[in-house]
């Protein structure tokens, strides 16, 4: 066995499975869509090669591209601040070794096996001006002025969306989180008590300069997982009101399926995964320098 797998041929005709696999779904996808991008086309007329006009179309001529590429950012703002901090917090709460600690983990860890589609709908009824949740509590405390349109005013509207986006995956990175934690080893906290280091000391020179691999991925897939979010909104707002939610995942399946402009939607969607790709290989430089320094 062990020499079989030593020959680069057998090992070539293993991985080769694989390789067709990421190629037909991967590969020849993404081709397609930058080759579509170069295109004006309608899925029924013959295509006609345009070269970089839609992408010249899209930050000169398309009025919603920067307000959408505005609340993307939005967003990764939204999810940094609030929700890697939370999930941190819950991170470490639920790995004290304290009875009913378990539960805890699961009941925070549960938003994240509803479906988007589902949680969307659920919040879009408590954000309801008239029968929603949200409102009726303020009115019922005394704070009836408090109540707002907050799904259908384009002030409120991109704030009560990160919200949910916040709420809805927060257990997901605490789970990511809590398994770096696990894998610290005890001895390493030990030591560090011995010393005399407070809790935060140990969180602040211990847990977090650990936990940077961890954290390097889980900063990745926060932020590209709020540039492309698509179904939050399309549920809740549809993008609006006056497109003040509009993201470039929907504006991308505005163009491309309702407008039937596939040119102009791939060229969308290829702006999309250039930007989360560049993002990622920022956030992997910024934590390949400050981990350097520790």
């Amino acid at each position: 066995m062990e020499k079989a797998l030593s020959n680069r041929w057998v090992l070539s005709l293993f991985l080769l499975p694989g390789l067709l696999l990421f190629t037909v779904f991967f590969i020849y996808p993404v081709v397609q869509t930058v080759y579509y991008s170069l295109h004006n086309w309608d899925g029924v007329t013959s295509m006609k090669f345009v070269g970089l006009d839609n992408y010249v179309k899209m930050f000169t001529d398309d009025p919603n591209f920067k307000k959408a590429f505005v609340n993307g950012l939005v967003f990764v703002f939204f999810s940094l601040i609030f929700q890697l901090p939370a999930a941190f917090i819950l991170a470490l709460l639920v790995s004290r070794k304290v009875k009913g600690s378990k539960w805890f983990r699961n009941i925070y860890f549960f938003p994240v096996i509803m479906s988007t589609t589902m949680v969307s709908l659920m919040w879009g009824k408590m954000f309801d001006p008239t029968i929603g949740l949200i409102n009726s509590i303020l009115r019922s405390i005394g704070l009836e002025s408090w109540a707002q349109l907050w799904l259908g005013d384009s002030n409120t509207a991109i704030f009560a969306v990160a919200f949910v986006l916040v709420w809805h995956h927060i257990g997901y990175h605490m789970l990511i989180m809590y398994a770096g934690i696990q894998s610290i080893p005890e001895q390493i906290y030990e030591a560090a008590k011995l010393d005399g280091a407070s809790n935060l000391r140990v969180i602040w020179h211990v847990t977090l300069p650990l936990l940077a691999d961890v954290l390097k991925v889980d900063v990745v897939l926060a932020v590209v997982g709020s540039l492309k979010v698509f179904e939050q909104v399309y549920v809740m707002t549809g993008g609006g009101p006056d497109n003040s939610t509009t993201v470039i995942a929907l504006r991308m399946f505005q163009e491309a399926f309702l407008k039937m402009n596939f040119g102009y939607g791939s060229a969308l969607a290829v702006f999309l995964v250039i930007q989360c790709m560049g993002i990622a290989w920022i956030i992997n430089k910024l934590f390949a320098r400050n981990v350097a320094r520790l």
